[in-house]
């Protein structure tokens, strides 16, 4: 068999221009997590899954996601809460079950659909909600944990919940970003694990991440020039709008909806929230870096 023949799967062969555009796709993936410090998975997975099917799109980005936080964790690794990291991870793995199952035995259009109403929810609350109170109790650890195990071995997204339980306890900036850099190694590994193990991990995935190394290495080296010159700030704002616009048109996809009907409501919310909250919560927003500032 030809090393570059793949297949997904489910034993169908990938048609080579898919392939190419995955590989062109997984340029922005590292470009939007250097330049914004997140997103990069939550922005490329709607992408991908126009081209691949779920089964390959979520270990594909799993491993690409591994291999970063490998990197991070050891940077961070004198920062790190790792008794919180500990309970994040063992919770973690109680939520993977639940994850490959879905994955495995739910339609694709069912898992799409989730996946778009997640993405459209998280990024409404990243935009409207300016901070969390502090709720700084342990045991909040493990249903975040498991959601987080769930949420990553289905979707290859398991970012959100664990942020939101750094915003809760109120981590400092270096134990924040270790502690998920932590939970994020372990947690990714097992998840790999769990794929393997179950069948949905397949060499064609692995040789797929392969063939998309020279993009990633590409967008790294120019996320980091575009993130001397453009406002972070600005930046994720436009990373939120492309993610409510890509969970709209999964919808769209897995539902058979027209494109306006996915995106007009959404959007139409969207500015209406801006009209009412928006001042206000900006406003909020720069007293709370002010007050980070004099601490």
């Amino acid at each position: 068999m030809d090393f570059f023949t793949l297949f997904t799967p489910d034993g169908l062969q990938l048609d080579t221009t898919a392939m190419l555009i995955v590989i062109a796709i997984m340029f922005l993936y590292t470009f939007v997590g250097i330049c914004a410090g997140f997103g990069g998975a939550l922005t490329t997975m709607p992408l991908i899954t126009l081209l691949l099917p779920l089964k390959m799109a979520a270990p594909m980005s799993v491993i690409v996601g591994t291999a970063t936080a490998l990197y991070a964790t050891w940077l961070s690794r004198k920062e790190t809460d790792w008794k919180s990291a500990l309970v994040l991870i063992l919770f973690s793995f109680a939520g993977i079950p639940v994850g490959l199952y879905a994955l495995a035995y739910l339609p694709d259009h069912i898992m799409k659909t989730g996946l778009g109403a997640f993405l459209i929810l998280y990024s409404f609350y990243s935009l409207f909600i300016p901070r969390l109170p502090v709720y700084d109790k342990a045991w909040i650890a493990m249903p975040m944990g498991a959601i987080a195990g769930a949420l990553g071995s289905a979707f290859s997204t398991n970012g959100p919940p664990v942020v939101i339980y750094g915003m809760l306890r109120n981590l400092g900036p270096a134990a924040f970003r270790g502690t998920l850099n932590a939970f994020f190694t372990a947690n990714n590994v097992a998840i790999i694990g769990g794929l393997a193990t179950s069948g949905i991990l397949t060499i064609s995935t692995v040789k797929l991440v392969m063939f998309c190394i020279p993009t990633m290495i590409l967008g790294s080296l120019v996320g980091q020039y575009v993130h001397k010159r453009i406002s972070v700030k600005v930046f994720r704002i436009i990373v939120f709008l492309l993610l409510i616009a890509s969970g709209a048109m999964l919808i769209k996809g897995a539902t058979g909806i027209s494109p306006a009907a996915a995106l007009i409501p959404v959007f139409g919310l969207l500015i209406v929230l801006q009209l009412l909250f928006g001042k206000k919560v900006a406003a909020i927003r720069e007293a709370s870096e002010a007050e980070k500032v004099t601490h």
